[in-house]
């Protein structure tokens, strides 16, 4: 009796296989829609379509959905300028600690460093309240160059997408842990806290802003190189489409004035994406250095206990992972971006037609003519020249506090001097 072989696992492959294919035709955006709710439920993102309409389906009945969307939007809007209240409220509180304040002191350093925190937390809230709206812009670029070039690389996005989200939990879990931590050390320490309604509220207060906190810098940190991967994927496959036709002699196949604006369609996007992140490149840069040097300032020079000294490497420990983040995710676009001109290079000139050259020495002006990447607001882009130079501004502003931390006998001398009395 011949036997019934039920193909299950071919079957779902076949399913798993349609289900990526449907998410590649439905565009980048819907394989980001895990992230993106996670955004909008953070605060940091409105004017973006997270939920499928009927009008995104193919329907004819388009006024209801676009009524509805606006007031969507207009929802996450009004929500978006909460959070950045509220965050903007955290560093104005947090700056009158300095109001009795007589000198530099281990404490007085210690909340320039939580001042510095706040303030950048805000500005990335502001940031986002400002350039979300380019989002859409950015998505429907990607999905227009994704076409022309020929590639779909959207299963990548979609499992970044989701590990992202993965990760933002596990980050959630450490710094409320953290938080847990320094509460209990608190209450060791001292006097056991009042236990009343008001103290309750305060303490449920300080949670949600310490959530919004900690979520503003990690989803921008993920969203700023996530963002970069995939200029970076876009650029690696022009460059790829563009050496497949060169020959080994040299002989150029292929149409390069259709190459010059298809590089140009790719500008637009990283030009879309800049207009997001400017800001936030702008505030990390501007507040990591100061973070980090009056961070080495307080470990160098003044005595703390042990959940202190703790905190305190946390915040360097951060402090060089967001920078590093920024740069290394920066340069690769701004790399990859140029990566063309040693394969122009190569083009022997001599079998290409007048015309041809002039195009190509368009090409080759609109490549090396200004530095392309992500910028700081406009003032500066992020290079290998701009990495280097930051690189070694932390570490001279490093060396420089340690040289100015006294020894023992220098204190001794100073007391001496100030002890001494003329006759």
């Amino acid at each position: 009796m011949p036997t019934i072989v039920v193909p299950v696992m071919e079957d779902k492959r076949n399913s798993l296989r349609s289900a990526w294919t449907f998410e590649e035709d439905r565009g980048l955006k819907w394989s980001f829609r895990s992230l993106l709710w996670v955004l909008k439920l953070a605060g940091l993102l409105h004017g973006v379509k997270t939920k499928e309409t009927k009008s995104d389906e193919g329907h004819e009945n388009e006024e209801s959905p676009t009524t509805k969307s606006k007031r969507k939007c207009s929802f996450w809007l009004v929500y978006d300028i909460v959070v950045f209240l509220i965050l903007l409220g955290n560093f104005g509180s947090s700056l009158a600690t300095f109001k009795n304040a007589t000198s530099l002191d281990g404490m007085v350093c210690n909340e320039i460093i939580t001042c510095t925190w706040f303030l950048q937390a805000a500005c990335y809230a502001l940031n986002n309240i400002i350039g979300c709206r380019n989002w859409n812009a950015f998505f429907e670029k990607w999905d227009a160059l994704s076409r022309s070039l020929g590639f779909k690389h959207l299963k990548t996005p979609r499992r970044i997408s989701i590990a992202t989200c993965i990760l933002y939990t596990c980050w959630l879990l450490a710094s409320f842990g953290f938080m847990g931590i320094g509460m209990y050390f608190i209450s060791s320490s001292g006097p056991p806290p009042p236990q009343d309604a008001a103290s309750i509220i305060i303490k449920i207060v300080q949670m949600i802003i310490y959530y919004y906190f900690v979520s503003v810098w990690f989803l921008l940190t993920a969203m700023f190189v996530i963002a970069c991967y995939i200029i970076y994927i876009a650029f690696r496959h022009f460059k790829k489409k563009f050496v497949g036709t060169i020959t080994s002699d040299g002989k150029f196949n292929g149409d390069i004035e259709n190459f010059r604006l298809q590089h140009m369609k790719l500008l637009d996007m990283l030009y879309t994406a800049d207009d997001i992140f400017s800001m936030y490149v702008l505030v990390t840069i501007a507040t990591i250095i100061p973070l980090i040097i009056f961070t080495l300032y307080f470990v160098l020079f003044k005595t703390v206990n042990t959940f202190a000294y703790a905190a305190t490497w946390w915040s360097v420990g951060l402090s060089f992972i967001q920078i590093i983040c920024v740069f290394m995710a920066g340069g690769v676009v701004n790399h990859e971006a140029h990566a063309v001109l040693s394969s122009i290079y190569t083009i022997d000139l001599r079998n290409m037609s007048p015309g041809e050259s002039v195009q190509m020495t368009t090409f080759l002006t609109q490549l090396t003519s200004n530095p392309i990447g992500f910028t700081a607001f406009g003032l500066f882009t992020i290079d290998k020249p701009t990495i280097i130079t930051f690189a070694g501004s932390i570490v001279t502003y490093a060396v420089v506090v340690i040289q100015f931390k006294p020894s023992g006998n220098t204190l001794d001398l100073i007391n001496q001097a100030l002890n001494c009395t003329t006759p």
